[in-house]
């Protein structure tokens, strides 16, 4: 157990940012929430009130030195080797940018903090996972906040950054499907790459609201695609969608997870995500719509059409399109009609919602006889005869990318950026001799088309998150002049 203050706690976060909270359950929500509203609040009214009313942090760390205090019968941590803040990152960002944005003085608040030594790295994660789980108790953590660490969301995510949906007729700029592994990342995301309002134009375009996806989202969308069973048990189906977020989360988790993801598990997730989204903009919304149990009869309607058509619908092709035929709609929205319709007749009283949360309900609207116009979405379905080759690409292909990307970024800031870089850094003092020394040579190694070593880098992107961490219009005034056009922030220094 520990106190520290709040300047040295802000400084922390400066430097380190948001590697400091790689093992965090969110991003920082911003002053939206009450509870980062009422941090700010008591920092600005109640300083020296902050230890009563705040519950501090808890961090871990691979080891840590102490020593005697040089005042008083104390003691103090001398050094932290690999210090992560697992429960607390709404307070240490809420004191930073009081700190930073506000211009408030931070130094007379004071912070408990509960730091322990995790020693077994092979239970690393679930350790972390089980302090953020018991000692929160401020913004509300849900089940599936706890797992956003685990390697198949991390995986996801890199996916989400590095595949382009294919381009749509009548749009001139390619999109992604962005995963929002962390509560809040999506804002965070835009507020960092989007210091203008061209800037913000530019990341809404190429990553559009609509196709943002959750931990929840990603449940929904793959839970009500099809039935799983365990031996005779039924685990996956949509009467465990009709549940709820959470229930239906943690179904998926336990019983629907990959061992292994590809950008073919990606692209066919983005397919059931576009199929969901269709069906549930026709079955509409009051006075137009079908009914009023959207909820029950989208996941129901889906789950019965895979089953009807034994999965023969070619997710690809939707993929491709990025949208669904109008034929498929039509059969969707005259199944939605016919399976609400069943499910208020049938349901024992007038508890329909009740009903769909059962096994029983979903097993009798599977065997009932619907009448489906197959010949309409016939070339909907896979065909045998013209069926494409998927190219499958893993985890090596994915960094190969990634590392490119980089490399491209680094290659798209001017020579003369980097030179400002360089000067900069040694009159701030925010940047080490080697990294004024990379920061030198790097125009030459553009120039002169040589390779760049690992370490040179991640040496210049590491310097590039320090500028637009510190001193962001440095590089963004500069580039808008010349290019404008074709600079992209690459998303691994936004995480």
């Amino acid at each position: 157990m520990a106190i520290i203050s709040g300047d040295a706690l802000a400084n922390i976060y400066e430097k380190y940012g948001a590697r400091l909270l790689e093992q965090n359950v969110r991003s920082f929500l911003q002053f939206t929430g009450k509870i980062n509203g009422g941090i700010r609040k008591t920092i600005k009214d109640d300083p020296e009130m902050f230890l009563a009313y705040n519950n501090g942090i808890a961090a871990t760390a691979n080891s840590v030195v102490i020593e005697k205090a040089k005042v008083g019968n104390g003691y103090c941590i001398k050094s932290v080797s690999d210090l992560q803040i697992v429960n607390g990152g709404q307070t240490t960002a809420s004191i930073y940018h009081t700190w930073k944005k506000d211009k408030f003085p931070v130094n007379n608040i004071h912070v408990q903090v509960k730091l322990s030594v995790v020693k077994d790295k092979e239970r690393f994660s679930d350790i972390v996972s089980k302090i953020s789980e018991y000692a929160n108790t401020q913004n509300k953590v849900s089940v599936s906040d706890l797992s956003s660490n685990r390697p198949f969301h991390i995986n996801l995510e890199k996916l989400s950054r590095n595949i382009w949906a294919p381009p749509v007729e009548g749009k001139s700029v390619q999109t992604r499907w962005f995963y929002e592994r962390a509560r809040g990342q999506y804002k965070n995301f835009r507020i960092k790459e989007g210091f203008t309002p061209a800037k913000q134009k530019a990341f809404d375009l190429k990553n559009p609201k609509l196709q943002v996806f959750t931990k929840e989202d990603l449940a929904k969308y793959i839970n009500s695609y099809e039935e799983i069973y365990a031996g005779k048990k039924l685990v996956i189906g949509p009467h465990f969608v009709v549940r709820g977020s959470q229930k239906n989360y943690v179904q998926f988790m336990n019983h629907n997870l990959p061992k292994n993801i590809s950008n073919i598990y990606f692209e066919d997730l983005i397919a059931k995500a576009i199929l969901f989204k269709a069906a549930e903009k026709e079955y509409g919304v009051k006075p137009n719509a079908i009914g009023d149990m959207r909820y029950v009869t989208v996941p129901y309607t889906i789950s019965l059409f895979t089953a009807w058509s034994e999965g023969k619908l070619d997710l690809y092709k939707i993929w491709k399109n990025q949208s669904v035929s109008k034929s498929l709609r039509t059969v969707i929205y005259d199944l939605m009609v016919q399976v609400e319709k069943f499910i208020k007749e049938n349901a024992p009283g007038s508890l329909y919602g009740e009903w769909a949360k059962k096994e029983d309900c979903w097993l009798a609207v599977r065997n009932n006889a619907w009448y489906i116009n197959e010949k309409a979405v016939k070339q909907d379905y896979i065909s045998n005869k013209n069926k494409e080759k998927r190219k499958e690409f893993g985890d090596e292909d994915i960094l190969q990318e990634e590392i490119k990307a980089n490399i491209q970024f680094i290659k798209s800031i001017p020579s003369g950026c980097w030179h400002k870089i360089e000067e900069w850094g040694k009159a701030t003092g925010f940047l080490t001799v080697q990294q004024r020394d990379v920061a030198f040579s790097v125009p030459g190694r553009i120039r002169s088309g040589s390779r760049f070593s690992d370490s040179e880098r991640n040496n210049a992107l590491r310097i590039l998150d320090i500028v637009f961490e510190k001193s962001p219009e440095l590089i963004l005034d500069l580039a808008d002049e010349t290019i404008n056009s074709k600079i992209k922030l690459r998303t691994n220094f936004l995480n």
